[in-house]
This record gives structure tokens, sequence and C-alpha cells, in this order.
């Protein structure tokens, strides 16, 4: 039942940091138009408001910021070491210190709205900030870093909860790209308003109007308010630090209870042992012990790189939580495998961590290659024809030059239509199309990517006939079927790959590619999995080296001319 509400709760801390994300993803956009004009602003903030201070969105979003509240105070007080990586601490701690500043902007824009009525549209805030000139330069950094510090803490949530996603991984340099514009947006814009606000007042003073910011926070807000915002101001900064010490206290007691009186005792291989209190999760364990263990996503249970097998326990194993359970359909790892991160033990056990630490496993999109298993794959090769002979009349130079453009053209296609390029052998290129689980998609995937290399090295070999009075020939070879995917290598040369016998047969075709004089041959399997008209291809009933029995293929001399 704990496990279950663990998992309820981690949830609820999830979908409230996307709301929050999203709400702060919106304010801060509308901050940015200040850059045009404070009028521009205050145009765009009707239609923030009109969705984010409707009853329903209201309710939503001040539950949504107590929960995270509370339920990160939660996770702080739960921790048993404070041996976390730096996005970790930077995680765990920019949102405490942003709150000094965030909590009485929350309080007095609400406070003032709801409860007096006030129009606190952007010309009201800039007016606000710079109303105090002894005020006035500390407002402006309390605010850009709150902005900083709130905007930073919900990317490194994001990132870690969406970086083994496929679409997350496709869109990436996007991706990034937006969590750079909006803060840096937002800064421009406030700075942008603050310089007009101040243009603004000195045009005034040269009318004698020399308190026109007082004048206007007086007529916008009714005089029995400001006693409050001072109120909230003042007691944020009198008690908040007061509050915040009280949490830093009780995190150190209970990191020190789990170090110097723990009751569970956890093994390792080569004779470590680490004592922590019950209810200390096995990847906390590891980090109170110094031992490395690798976590890419923080100890979240987003990915499987901290599974440990289970080689002996004292007393049964809490079930697995609703975090494992996901892993173990997804990824289908062994019952004696638990995620370190999820696993917290009342009885003392031996555990082996399976992955490296030392290897870097942060590049790595797709869960499932965390962990071998065998599953469909759709493999395509490309070749070179002949290439020997081409290098043999061209300086050392040219040829990387050459190569890196041809890789360029493949690379690019390859990854655009969902594949991932596996490796290269000399001038020769495997990719592998498992970005979903529908091998249909993938098969169609593969083949509509060969038919645009076909397509886009017609223009490189224009562009080198032109330059170098060279033309590259090439074959390509696509199968599709069972094969072992995951985590090979040794030392730092790891990397995620598919082996098989249906991987042998993807390079057989390619090879068939030489003696039909062809651009591609891939197996019926695969165009009937893709679902294209096969009346396009010749058929033929071909002997594969290492296989018993004859397999069905396709090919198709100009792999351009395929329609798809």
């Amino acid at each position: 039942m704990r496990e279950d509400l663990n998992s309820l709760l981690r949830r609820t801390r999830i979908v409230s940091g996307f709301i929050l994300f999203f709400y702060a993803a919106t304010h801060l956009l509308n901050h940015s138009l200040a850059t045009f004009s404070i009028s521009t602003a205050d145009a765009a903030r009707e239609y923030f408001i009109a969705f984010w201070r409707n009853p329903a969105a209201e309710i939503f979003l001040f539950a949504s910021f107590a929960l995270h509240i509370l339920l990160g105070i939660q996770a702080v007080l739960r921790r048993k070491s404070f041996k976390m990586t730096k996005r970790e601490w930077l995680q765990m701690t920019f949102p405490f210190v942003a709150l000094l500043a965030l909590i009485p902007h929350i309080l007095t824009t609400a406070i003032l709205s709801r409860v007096f009525a006030v129009t606190d549209n952007y010309e009201l805030i800039f007016a606000a900030t710079l109303v105090d000139p002894a005020k006035a330069s500390s407002n402006v950094i309390f605010f850009s870093l709150m902005v900083v510090l709130i905007w930073t803490h919900g990317v490194i949530g994001i990132h870690g909860l969406l970086q083994t996603k496929p679409l997350y991984a496709r869109l990436r340099q996007t991706i990034i790209g937006f969590y750079w514009a909006v803060p840096t947006l937002a800064l421009v814009g406030f700075f942008s308003g603050l310089k007009e606000m101040s243009f603004i007042t000195y045009a005034h003073s040269q009318l004698h109007e020399d308190y026109y910011m007082m004048t206007l926070l007086m007529k916008a807000i009714p005089q029995e308010a400001f006693p409050v915002a001072m109120m909230i101001e003042m007691m944020t900064r009198s008690y908040y630090p007061l509050a915040l010490l009280a949490i830093i206290c009780l995190a150190i007691g209970n990191v020190v209870r789990a170090r110097y009186f723990g009751r569970v005792t956890v093994s390792y291989p080569n004779g470590k042992t680490v004592k922590v209190s019950g209810g200390t999760t096995i990847l906390e364990a590891s980090r109170i012990g110094g031992i490395p263990h690798q976590s890419v996503c923080g100890g979240k249970g987003r990915c499987t790189t901290c599974r440990v097998r289970i080689i002996s326990s004292d007393g049964q194993l809490p079930s697995p939580n609703a975090h494992e359970i996901k892993a173990i359909e997804r990824v289908g790892i062994d019952d004696d495998m638990r995620l370190a991160c999820q696993l917290r033990p009342k009885q003392n056990l031996s555990v082996a961590p399976l992955l490296n630490p030392e290897n870097s496993l942060a590049g790595i999109t797709s869960a499932r290659a965390l962990t071998g298993k065998e599953q469909q794959t759709v493999i395509l090769f490309v070749d070179i024809r002949e290439f020997t002979k081409i290098a043999e009349h061209k300086l050392p130079f040219d040829v990387v030059y050459i190569l890196n453009k041809y890789y360029a053209v493949c690379g690019e296609i390859i990854e655009a239509n969902g594949g991932r390029l596996d490796k290269f052998i000399g001038d020769g290129i495997m990719a592998i199309f498992d970005n979903t689980s529908d091998i249909h998609q993938n098969c169609f995937n593969a083949v509509e990517a060969a038919s645009k290399i076909s397509k886009s090295m017609a223009e490189l070999n224009a562009e080198l006939k032109s330059d170098f009075d060279e033309e590259m020939r090439f074959g390509m070879g696509i199968h599709a079927g069972e094969t072992i995917v995951g985590m090979m290598g040794y030392g730092k040369t790891v990397s995620e790959t598919a082996v098989g016998d249906n991987v042998n047969v993807a390079a057989r075709l390619e090879e068939l590619t030489k003696s039909y004089k062809c651009q591609l041959v891939i197996s019926k399997y695969v165009a009937e999995k893709a679902k294209i008209d096969i009346k396009q291809f010749t058929k033929d009933l071909v002997k594969i080296r290492g296989r018993s029995e004859k397999l069905e293929i396709l090919y198709l001399e100009n792999a351009s001319t395929l329609t798809v």
C-alpha cells in the first residue's frame, strides 16, 4: 500500500510540475512582449488572464503550486544522503531560493486582484518595481533570479522526465532552444518594460508631474491594500528563512539517522557493505557508501540503468511499485532484477549492480537499449561499390571529404525517417529502425529512407562529377526480424546495437545488389509489413549464406523510382 502511495505521490508531483511549467512558459512569454511595448504585453495579458483566471484553471493552478511545494519538501525530508549529481542539487535547491521572491509576488498579486479588485497590469507592475529608488535595484535582481531559478528547476524536471522518449530525442535541439529562449526573451521584455516606464516617468517630470509612478499606484490600488502588501513582504522576509532553516535541520537529521543508526545492511560484490535505515533505496545506499552506481534519470524510475540483481535477502522484499512494473513490462527484466532507485528493503540483502558505472549512458534515448532484449528490428545496410578504386586516385583529404558528404546524406535521411545510425563500417553504413513499437511503421520508414537516399545520392553524384570527375555507385539491403538489441562493447567503447541472424541477412541482401546490378534488395517480409506495392519490384528466391531455407526477395534497379 505504501509503495502504491509513493507512486501516486510521484505521479502527482509530475502532473503538478507540468501544470506549473506550462503556466510559467505562458507567463514568461507574455513578459517577453514588453520588448515591443508595455501596451502590447497588456493586450496579450487579457488572453492570459482569460485562460488562467477562470475558476477551474485557478483551482488547478493553486492546487498544483501547493502540492508541488509540499511534495518537494517531502522528497527532501525523505533523503537518506546528500550525495547527488550537480543536476539533482540544482533542481532541489533552486526553488527554495526562488520562493523568497516568488511567495510575496504570488500572494500580493492574488490578494490585490481578488480581494481589492486591482487590475494588476504590466504598467502597474513596472511602476511598483521602480517607484522606490532604494529598492528598485533589489527588486530587479530578485525578479531576474526568480525567473532563472524557477525556470531552471522546471527544465531539469521536464528534461529528466522526457529524455528517454523518442519524440523528445528527435526534437532535442528545438526543445533546448525553447528552454533557452523563454527566460531570455522574458528578461529582455522585463528590462525593456522598465526602460519604457522610466522614459514615461521622465517625460511626465518634464511636465512637472514629479510623482507619476506613485500617482499611478495610488489611483490603481486602494489605500487599505498597501498595509496588506507590506505585511506579506515583511512576513515572508522574516519567517520564510526560519521555515527553510527548519527544513534543512530536519533533512540533515534524517541523513544522520540513516548514516549512523542504520538497521539494514546492503552487501555489494567484493565484500563491500553499507548500513542504512529501513526504507532507504538501494541507489541511495550506494551513494551513502560511495559505491559507483549508474542512474541516467537521476533515480526517478524513468529508466532501468540503476537495476540490480538480488543475490540474497533475509526476508521477502517489497513488491514492485508502479514504476518498476512499467519497466518490467516494457523491457522484460528478470524476476530477480529490481530497480535500485525504487527498492526500499527492510531486511539485510545482497545485490549486484548490472551496468558498468564508468560508462556514460546519458545519450541513450531508448529504454529498451539499456537492457538486452529480443525484439523485432528493421535493419538497413548501405555500401559504396568499388570505393577503393575511387580512393586510389584521390588525395587522402579528398577521400575524407567524399566519405563525409556520403555519410551526411545517408545519416540525415535515416534519422529524419525514424532510424538511427548504428555504425560506419569503412564505406558501409548500418542503420536500425526501431523508433516505434509498430513493425509495420518501422519497415515503411526504412523503405522510404532507402528511396530518399537514392534520390539524394543522385544529387551528390552530380556534385562529385563536377568537382572530382567521379560518381559513387551503391547498394542497399533491408531485412526485418527478431534480433538482440542492447548495450554492447567494452570499457568506454560501449554502444547500443543489434546482433543476430536477421542482421546478417540484411547484410547479405546488400551484397546481392552487386549480383543483380541494382540499388535496392529487400526481403518480401519487409515489403509486406511496409504495405508497399510489390509490383514495382522484380521477385526472386535466393539461398542466403548461413541459412538452410531460401528467402523471397524483391529488388529494384533504381530505388529513387520507388513509390511508398
